[in-house]
């Protein structure tokens, strides 16, 4: 089956996660938190969020993520000095995912904004940390699912990848080491993006 490409918008990027035989691909949900929103807002890229200012995410086990090519462009930033390491292209700054802070949580979560063919995916199982009182425009994709039961699948996929041994095979911790050392962005770009 061939693998699901993640490129990024000039192409110089490209990661692959290993594809299923059949759907769903992984844990695919849309986070409407702080984070992900900075995120995107500290790249100058806010148009990766949807019209709720939400973040499409397939999560997947980091043993099933390759880099086929462009490496020397990944770069990371974080939002906290213990915050989740947050990776883009640095050639065109395309957000590519998420992982934790370090290899010992084998799991990446995938943007999904550039990928082509997103029914191969299966479906959004739910939208997840919408701000209280945060009200959704109509006419958003509707969620299949609960923001417990996403939890726990993203849960299930962190287990599994311990017992399997997943997060020493992490692409973006070669040899346990950050690919690229993340950033973390100034106080002022903080209170610029969460505003």
């Amino acid at each position: 089956m061939d693998p699901i490409p993640l490129t990024c918008d000039c192409g110089k990027v490209q990661l692959h996660i290993a594809a299923r035989s059949r759907p769903p691909q992984g844990n695919r949900v849309i986070c409407h938190c702080n984070a992900c929103r900075a995120f995107a807002r500290v790249l100058g890229r806010a148009d990766i969020l949807d019209a709720g200012d939400g973040t499409e995410i397939l999560q997947v086990r980091c043993d099933r993520l390759a880099i086929a090519r462009g490496a020397e462009h990944i770069a990371a930033l974080r939002l906290s000095p213990k915050g989740l390491a947050r990776w883009y292209a640095a050639c065109c700054t395309t957000p590519l995912g998420n992982t934790g802070p370090g290899p010992k949580y084998p799991f990446f979560g995938a943007i999904t904004h550039t990928i082509a063919d997103k029914d191969r995916l299966g479906p959004l199982k739910a939208r997840v940390n919408i701000p209280k009182g945060k009200v959704l425009p109509e006419g958003l994709p509707p969620a299949q699912g609960s923001t417990f039961a996403a939890v726990a699948v993203m849960g299930r996929i962190i287990l599994g990848g311990w017992l399997k041994g997943a997060q020493k095979h992490h692409p973006l911790f070669p040899g346990g080491e950050p690919l690229a050392e993340p950033c973390v962005i100034t106080l002022e770009e903080k209170a610029a993006a969460y505003a």
